[in-house]
């Protein structure tokens, strides 16, 4: 059996596990300033929502907030735990992949799909 390389416990952020807050990074990518509007129309949620998120987000230093209109800027911090964690999660799908093929593999050939 194939190995299984795990990308350590640092490389995953936990905000960015959840998929909200890793698209609201992932949308300001850039790091320049984005009209929170955008975002919010972007992801399609309540800015009460969307709010909370942000909040997270700017409490851990990856995002900056300017105020009327609102923008949202990602910080480098947060530029870079950003793909930090798209590296780890790559890992995580190929590592899982290639498990799934190998199992999958030594099936007998009568076996149904």
């Amino acid at each position: 059996m194939t190995p299984i390389s795990s990308p350590s416990r640092t490389d995953l952020d936990a905000l960015f596990l959840q998929p909200v807050r890793l698209f609201i990074a992932c949308l300001l990518a850039d790091t320049s300033w984005h009209p929170e509007l955008a975002v919010q129309q972007a992801l399609g949620l309540p800015a009460a929502d969307l709010d909370l998120h942000i909040e997270s987000l700017r409490a851990a230093g990856y995002l900056r907030c300017r105020a009327e209109p609102r923008e949202l800027r990602l910080t480098p911090l947060g530029l870079d735990r950003l793909l930090e964690h798209i590296g780890a999660l790559k890992t995580v799908a190929a590592t899982a992949g290639a498990l799934v093929a190998e199992v999958r593999a030594a099936l007998p050939a009568e076996s149904p799909p």
